[in-house]
């Protein structure tokens, strides 16, 4: 029987040969690449939260909605990260491209398929988080969409052949970034989050001089954060970042330093290097020194203080956007950053520094780490 068998439910294989060479061939891939144990939960995880076709009553029967449901990251058999903001961001484009060459009609669905940030009561008049920020892409609500015959439920997992990945050659291939930012520009800001960017552009942003955008982002990438990610890339050190900044702003013709961090002791330290050239959005930020945890959780991601820490984090990238220049290691944020600037950057500087290690991983597997491998 072309079947496998996992607390008492039988997960069938698909029946026609190619489906299931197919199927194969990803699930050796699995083992090839991820400990036993891992590969084991990732394929089950992908078989509970495959792509599905429902129908939901009489409307619209001309159209196909396909409604991009989020990363089931409360599975047992989910063995991927926490996705923040703008890593759901990038997740969510895959999908469009995906929606787009299938001819169907996109709806994001963080409603019933929630995220990290979604709140209690209502933002802005939405419990969909996905509306906090950004435009649904074809107008639909959901409410129209789960009234239509015919309905593809997404995938719960990237499209691994529509992420960026985290080779710095792909942060300054402008064919590359314009593919990502028409698929942006199906959703752009939504008109709350717009004024906000808007003020942030004309009190922070000078226009006396060209500005050098920088990122350095601490939680999940510092070699000193308590918590690394494992396979996220690595930051430079304050130091180092601060050295090549200092080498660039002449050599690059930049008068001001734009730096975009989540960490108030980097502040401070390009505040002391850089003094009155330095541009530095007003937000709350973590602290080096402080370890959080269940007894000591962060209070940028409280309950009371999670839209705003998000919807600063969001107006941050989109000033680094609007930069001249641009020094960083790989980040979702500085990802959503080139992809926003559409290749309008006079000069860009990627800085690998290598990246930390996975212990999910089989040390014979790929070393080429791309956000969906395991979901």
């Amino acid at each position: 029987m072309n079947s496998l068998k996992h607390c008492g439910t039988q997960m069938r294989l698909p029946g026609k040969p190619g489906a299931k060479n197919r199927m194969l061939k990803k699930i050796l891939n699995q083992y090839k690449t991820w400990t036993p144990k891992v590969a084991t939960k990732n394929i089950i995880y992908h078989a509970f939260n495959r792509e599905r076709r429902r129908s939901f009553g009489d409307a619209n029967t001309n159209l196909t909605f396909y409604v991009i449901r989020s990363i089931n990251d409360r599975s047992k058999f989910y063995t991927g990260p926490i996705h923040n903001l703008l890593a759901n961001y990038f997740y969510v484009l895959s999908h469009l491209q995906y929606a787009q060459i299938q001819g169907w009609t996109p709806v994001i669905d963080q409603v019933n398929y929630p995220v990290y940030n979604k709140m209690e009561s209502p933002v802005m008049g939405t419990s969909n988080p996905w509306e906090y920020f950004w435009e649904q892409p074809c107008g639909f609500s959901l409410e129209e969409v789960y009234r239509s015959k015919s309905v593809v439920l997404s995938k719960r997992s990237w499209f691994g052949q529509w992420d960026m990945g985290y080779d710095a050659a792909n942060y300054t291939d402008r064919r590359l970034i314009g593919r990502y930012h028409r698929l942006a520009e199906m959703t752009p800001l939504n008109r709350p989050t717009l004024l906000r960017v808007n003020q942030a552009k004309e009190q922070l942003l000078p226009c006396d001089g060209k500005i050098l955008g920088v990122s350095f982002r601490f939680d999940g990438h510092a070699l000193n954060n308590p918590h690394p990610g494992p396979g996220h890339p690595i930051q430079p050190s304050i130091d180092e970042l601060i050295m090549v900044v200092r080498s660039r702003l002449d050599e690059w013709g930049m008068r001001y330093v734009f730096l975009a961090s989540d960490e108030e002791h980097a502040v401070r330290r390009f505040q002391n290097e850089f003094g009155d050239r330095l541009l530095v959005l007003r937000r709350s930020r973590c602290c080096e020194g402080n370890r959080y945890g269940p007894e000591n959780p962060n209070p940028m991601y409280l309950p009371g203080s999670l839209y705003q820490t998000s919807l600063d984090y969001l107006t941050e990238m989109e000033l680094l956007a609007c930069c001249d220049a641009l020094i960083g290691s790989v980040t979702s944020g500085l990802r959503y950053a080139v992809v926003k600037n559409n290749g309008r950057y006079e000069q860009t500087e990627i800085l690998d520094c290598g990246r930390f290690p996975d212990p999910k991983r089989n040390r014979s597997g790929s070393a080429v780490y791309r956000s969906e491998e395991q979901s």
